[in-house]
């Protein structure tokens, strides 16, 4: 059934503001009594929350503190008003982590034993004027205890009695996760008095028929005190349709039925290769004394198939083959594992700047707000979603388990049901993987869980989205990655050499790029408190993330990198320049995901998408986030987001055959550029090429360097006839009709440069722009590298930006707070110093 948004006549009431929080020890409280309770130690708190995050908002724990959440029983508290007894009223909760006893003045109204399960519950034969409802999350810890029957392999990932229970990894692996396991409401609890219709359930289904969009819509609602509808209509955008209304298998149970067409829809595309157009959907019934309308949101019209050729894994939106690019996503806030609306469009809002158009959301965390789904629906994001599964052999065979499994993916399939941005349906995450690295026989790799109960609900509940059994999965062992789906982390983890992208020939990389990626200084600082030194200090260890049972952590890869591209000691680095390592460390992990990218991009390239492993760290630290805990972007967001653009130029090294040149084209219309190709030493242009290029609509083609030039340059100093005749190539794609640059690349025949210069003439100065922002103007005379504007205050929307000698690029600086005159220097990786701004009114 899909999501009602809202129902006319229903008076809505969140219950958010108002409760308290104790904890008590684990099972005395069975059947709690006013003085038992009174005995606790209580605090102020809002729902939705988890007992972690209710701590820290009371300033009664930080995350630098080891508490255990699954030793204790936690009770949630709060009084409320009963409304009108003429009304149907009912409490929802979104979700309760884990084990759950709800009591209504003192009756016991529900027990729930799975996180992920929504729950609706008729109260108005409890409800008095004034009413105590109270929650009680109880220890995990006493149920993890009991013996149950062994698990044919283990992880090491987390204990192996979570693999009976429905609740989330996070905060329980130690590895990576910060120490918060999720315990309590964690999603909104909500009162509600239903007027004219109850119990509205509606089955609604959109699909992209030729060139019309058709909605298929089943609406069943109960009256109210014998009032009768005498017709109902769908609306869908500016089309509507009468539906026909009958009495259903219940009494009073009524059903409005029908289909609705719009003729010549404007299909729905992820924002890289279109528009997303989306369309209201809602119901009105009509009645003698009037109509109430049903609100169902928003749906699009799409086609979404899987391609599944010569043993590869892909997607097809449309009819259009589609490359997936983007993050795995991670909780906006780590500890009460929500965000509001605001919170949620600006990080989506960042993915759609940087070019992403996927987003995962993977088996150890859980299923996310249906803002989430709503703003990617809007903002044209896919979404791969993991059914809450990871690294375990779930019991698939318990009947009990797999019931509430049955209920809990029916409850997300449903209230998704119109979410045009839900890509793929995924089993789980790593439990093929996991299983064949624990030495299991090949039979027990993929349980009947995965490859039939959950296709088989897949299937029945969301038809037009493709089902994959687990990932990483399809290839002669899961994780290899020539076949299928793959965690890739040949460059990164396993430190192969960059060449390995290619060599690893990966079709479609769920997982991949995993490094521990600096933040920014303040986030640094932030860290720090002002004591200690990073990376020496212990505090910076405790948050860099590891595999575990291993004894490296992504500092070591990222550090291994650092060497590789830049030719020095990280080690010592570290210890004699911190600054300096700091620097670098930053640009490294975006030099490599930006030149990883551009290869999977390219012309003849076999890969159909890969998704960085993480979008945003978990907290403060050098995590795998691309962004900061806050959100804020780091080095890596901005290669990211230069390479991942629906137009886009890459060079790549061939070797012998020089350099290559890759033109990307996503886009609906046809591109009319040109490429230009200038061969620099030092600041002198040694020489300059320049090509037309008509790209057509969603295509890429392969032009060779050395084809624009009259006469012979070793670009990729491959065969070394003498002292390399330049150090850097630069190709910049240009819009004709507009006269701008749409795409840079770059290219260093001899790696990148490793020595910092005293001037290299880099000028950055300020000028107004629109709404507070301000327009930087970078100059420089000698090639400028990774670019950082440091102004407090301000946001660039571009970063860590390479300038060629005699070029301008510009940069565009946002207020982060009220408008003012910017303050602040540009830093250039190879400069000794940085340069301060100018500002001109």
């Amino acid at each position: 059934m899909a999501r009602v948004c809202s129902v006319g006549g229903t008076r809505v009431a969140p219950l958010g503001e108002g409760w308290q929080v104790a904890a008590a020890p684990a099972g005395k409280l069975q059947d709690p009594t006013a003085a038992d309770l009174e005995a606790l130690d209580w605090f102020d708190a809002s729902v939705p929350c988890t007992a972690a995050s209710a701590l820290r908002a009371a300033r009664q724990w930080s995350l630098e503190e080891i508490v255990d959440f699954d030793a204790k029983d936690w009770f949630w508290r709060r009084r409320f008003e009963g409304g009108n007894a003429r009304a149907v009223r009912v409490l929802r909760f979104g979700g309760l982590a884990t084990l759950a006893d709800v009591w209504l003045n003192g009756t016991l109204i529900l027990r729930s034993e799975n996180m992920f399960v929504e729950h609706e519950v008729d109260v108005g034969r409890v409800l008095l004027d004034e009413n105590l409802l109270i929650v009680c999350c109880r220890a995990l810890n006493p149920a993890l205890a009991v013996r149950r029957p062994r698990a044919r392999w283990r992880t090491r990932l987390a204990p192996n009695q979570l693999r009976w229970f429905r609740t989330s990894l996070h905060g329980r692996i130690a590895a990576w996760s910060p120490p918060a396991a999720p315990v309590g409401p964690w999603r909104p609890i909500v009162f509600e008095e239903r007027g004219a219709l109850t119990a509205v359930r509606a089955n609604v289904r959109a699909r992209l028929e030729g060139n019309d969009g058709v909605v298929d819509v089943e609406v069943k609602f109960g009256p109210i005190d014998g009032w009768m509808p005498h017709g109902a209509i769908v609306h869908v955008g500016n089309v509507s349709q009468s539906l026909t209304c009958r009495a259903g298998d219940r009494h009073p149970e009524m059903i409005a039925q029908g289909s609705l067409r719009v003729a010549g829809a404007e299909p729905w595309w992820p924002h890289t290769h279109g528009v997303a157009v989306r369309h209201p959907v809602s119901v009105e019934i009509l009645g003698a004394d009037g109509e109430t309308r049903i609100d169902l949101g928003h749906t699009g019209f799409r086609t979404l198939s899987r391609r599944d050729a010569d043993d590869g894994f892909g997607i097809r939106i449309n009819h259009t083959d589609v490359f997936c690019r983007g993050a795995c996503w991670t909780p906006i806030d780590s500890v009460a594992l929500t965000g509001g609306d605001t919170t949620y469009r600006e990080a989506l809002e960042a993915v759609r700047s940087a070019g992403m158009n996927m987003l995962r959301v993977c088996g150890p965390f859980f299923y996310e707000a249906d803002a989430f789904y709503d703003a990617c629906d809007e903002l044209g994001i896919l979404v791969w979603q993991d059914y809450p599964f990871a690294n375990m052999d779930y019991p698939g065979d318990d009947e009990g388990f797999c019931a509430t499994v049955d209920r809990e993916v029916r409850g997300f399939l449903d209230r998704t049901q119109l979410a045009c941005s839900v890509a793929v349906l995924c089993g789980n995450s790593e439990v093929e993987q996991q299983a064949a690295m624990m030495g299991a026989p090949r039979e027990l790799w993929r349980s009947p869980l995965f490859s039939r109960r959950l296709a088989d609900l897949s299937k029945e509940l969301r038809p037009d989205v493709p089902y994959w059994p687990s990932t990483p999965s399809g290839g002669a062992l899961p994780f290899f990655s020539d076949a299928g789906t793959a965690h890739y982390f040949g460059v990164g983890a396993y430190l192969r050499p960059l060449e390995d992208a290619r060599r690893a020939d990966v079709r479609f990389a769920t997982e991949c790029l995993a490094f521990a990626n600096v933040p920014d200084e303040h986030a640094v600082d932030a860290l720090m408190e002002g004591h200690g030194t990073p990376p020496q200090d212990p505090r910076w260890k405790r948050r860099s993330p590891r595999d575990g049972g291993v004894g490296w952590d992504f500092d070591d890869v990222r550090d291994h990198y650092l060497g590789t591209l830049f030719g020095v000691d990280a080690l010592a680095t570290r210890y004699a320049d911190v600054p300096r390592y700091l620097a670098l460390s930053r640009v490294v992990t975006g030099e490599v995901m930006a030149s990883t990218f551009a290869e999977w991009r390219r012309t003849g390239s076999r890969c159909n998408g890969a998704l960085v492993w993480f979008l945003r760290d978990l907290w403060l630290g050098a995590g795998w986030g691309v962004l900061d805990s806050e959100g804020y972007p780091k080095a890596a967001y901005h290669y990211l987001k230069r390479a991942l653009q629906p137009i886009a130029v890459f060079l790549i090294d061939e070797g012998l055959n020089g350099l290559d040149a890759h033109i990307v084209n996503e886009r609906a219309e046809p591109l009319d550029a040109e490429l230009h190709v200038e061969l620099f030493r030092g600041e002198h242009r040694v020489a300059k090429a320049c090509a037309p290029i008509d790209a057509r609509p969603r295509t890429s083609q392969k032009i060779r360097v050395a084809a624009m030039f009259d006469q012979f340059h070793d670009t990729t100093y491959s065969y070394r006839f003498g002292p390399p005749a330049h150090d850097l190539t630069v190709a910049t794609l240009l819009d004709r009709a507009r006269s701008v640059v749409v795409s840079e690349a770059f290219h260093f025949p001899r790696g990148l440069p490793k020595e910092q210069d005293f001037d290299l003439g880099l000028q950055a100065t300020a000028t107004p722009a629109a709404e507070g922002s301000w327009r930087v103007s970078l100059h420089t005379r000698r090639f400028a590298q990774s670019v950082f504007l440091d102004v407090k205050g301000f946001a660039a929307l571009d970063n860590y930006v390479h300038v060629p000698p005699g070029a301008t690029r510009e940069v565009i600086l946002r207020p982060l707070g009220a408008a003012m005159r910017p303050q602040g220097s540009a830093r250039a990786l190879n400069a000794t110093a940085a340069t301060k701004l100018t500002v001109r009114d």
